[in-house]
C-alpha cells in the first residue's frame, strides 16, 4: 500500500469503529438489540385464540355508535379489517363507528368504508399522537381534517407511546411528551387551539391521571367543545384516576369513556365502573367496545355484554340510550334521533 493512502485507511477505519461505537451505544440505550423499539414489537411473540361471533344482539346497540373500534390494517394481530367491522356494525343495527388506530391517521380509512362498505351506517376516523405520526404534530392534525370525506372526527393525545405508558412499563422505546415541569408543551397547545378551530372532538390518550385534568382545563380555554377522557378505570399503565379527578373531569364537561372490559372483567374492576357511572352519571358517560385485538370478544359482541352487565345492575334503558346512543352521537357531532 502507497504511504499516501496510509492516513486514509486509518481514518476510515477509525471512522468505522466510531459509527459502530455509537450504534452499539443507542442500541443498549433502547434496552439492547432484542429490546422493542414499538409497541407492537411486544404482540409480534404472542400466540392468539382466534375470534368467533357470537352473534350477540341487545336493545342497546340498535342506534348505538362505537366511538373506539379497532380494526385492520394494523401492526397489531386484528380480528376482522375495516369493513368487516362495520358490516358487523350494521347487521346489528349500529347507527355508526368511529375506526380507530393508534399509529396512523383513519378519516381515509372511514372515506374508503362508506364508499365500498355496507350503506347505511355512518363511519368516522381520527389521529392518535403517538410516534409514527411524529407525535404531538400539528402537521398531522391538519392532515387529517382535510383528506377527503372530512371524516375526521376525534384527537386523540398520546396512547401507547405516551411518555406516562411507556415509562410506566419500564420501556426504553421513544415515547410522545405532553408536558414538562408541570406546564403543557407549546405543540400541545397549538394541537388544542386547532381541535377548537376545526371543531374536532378531543380524547385524552394514555397520558398521566394529572396531565389529563391539564389537557381538559386548557382545551376549555381554547374553545374545545367535546371531549373524551379515555378509558380512565383501565389499568394504571393508562390514565387512572381516582373518584376526586373523575368528578373533576366531569365538572369540566368531559365525558368519561367506560369500554367493554370495564364491565365484563374482574368483579372488581366491574364494580369499580358501575360506581364511577353513578358519581359522574350516565349524562356524562359513554361506553365503548375498544375491542379488535385477535382472541377477545368483537365490537357488537363486547357492547352487548356491556349492556347486559348495566341493566343486571339497575340501569334503566333511558340511561343505557344516553350512554350507547345519545353521547356517542353528541361526542361525533351526529344529530339526536
Amino acid at each position: 500500500m502507497p504511504n499516501r493512502l496510509l492516513p486514509l485507511v486509518v481514518g476510515l477505519l477509525c471512522a468505522a469503529a466510531w459509527f459502530d461505537a455509537v450504534t452499539h451505544a443507542r442500541i443498549a440505550a433502547a434496552g439492547g438489540q432484542g429490546g422493542p423499539q414499538t409497541d407492537w414489537d411486544n404482540y409480534k411473540s404472542r400466540t392468539y385464540t382466534p375470534s368467533t361471533d357470537q352473534h350477540l344482539t341487545d336493545p342497546a346497540l340498535v342506534g348505538a355508535i362505537d366511538l373506539h373500534a379497532h380494526s385492520d390494517p394494523d401492526s397489531y394481530p386484528r380480528q376482522w379489517d375495516a369493513f368487516d367491522v362495520v358490516r358487523l356494525a350494521k347487521d346489528r343495527g349500529l347507527r355508526g363507528v368511529v375506526l380507530k388506530n393508534h399509529y396512523t391517521e383513519t378519516a381515509g380509512l372511514a372515506f374508503m368504508a362508506r364508499k365500498y362498505g355496507p350503506q347505511g351506517i355512518e363511519v368516522f376516523g381520527g389521529l392518535t399522537l403517538d410516534t409514527p405520526v411524529g407525535g404531538v404534530n400539528p402537521q398531522a392534525v391538519r392532515y387529517m381534517v382535510d383528506v377527503a370525506g372530512h371524516y375526521g372526527r376525534i384527537v386523540w393525545m398520546p396512547t401507547h407511546d405516551s411518555e406516562h405508558e411507556v415509562t410506566y412499563n419500564k420501556e426504553t422505546r421513544p415515547f410522545v411528551r405532553v408536558s414538562r415541569d408541570g406546564q403543557l408543551l407549546p405543540e400541545v397547545l397549538e394541537v388544542l387551539s386547532l381541535i377548537a378551530q376545526h371543531d374536532l372532538t378531543l380524547a385524552t390518550g394514555h397520558v398521566a391521571a394529572d396531565e389529563a385534568l391539564q389537557i381538559i382545563r386548557e382545551a376549555k380555554r381554547r374553545g374545545v367543545q367535546r371531549i373524551i377522557l379515555t378509558h380512565p378505570l383501565l389499568g394504571p399503565q393508562y390514565t387512572f384516576m381516582s373518584s376526586d379527578q373523575l368528578r373533576q373531569a366531569a365538572t369540566l364537561g368531559a365525558f368519561t369513556e367506560i369500554v367493554a372490559r370495564n364491565l365484563t372483567g374482574a368483579p372488581a374492576d366491574r364494580m369499580r365502573a358501575l360506581d364511577a357511572i353513578r358519581l359522574v352519571g350516565p349524562e356524562l358517560t359513554f361506553i365503548s367496545s375498544d375491542s379488535g385485538l385477535t382472541g377477545s370478544p368483537n365490537h357488537t359482541d363486547a357492547l352487548a355484554q356491556a349492556a347486559k352487565v348495566l341493566r343486571e345492575a339497575g340501569f334503566a334503558e333511558a340511561a343505557l340510550t344516553r350512554m350507547f346512543k345519545q353521547n356517542p352521537a353528541q361526542l361525533v357531532k351526529l344529530p339526536q334521533l
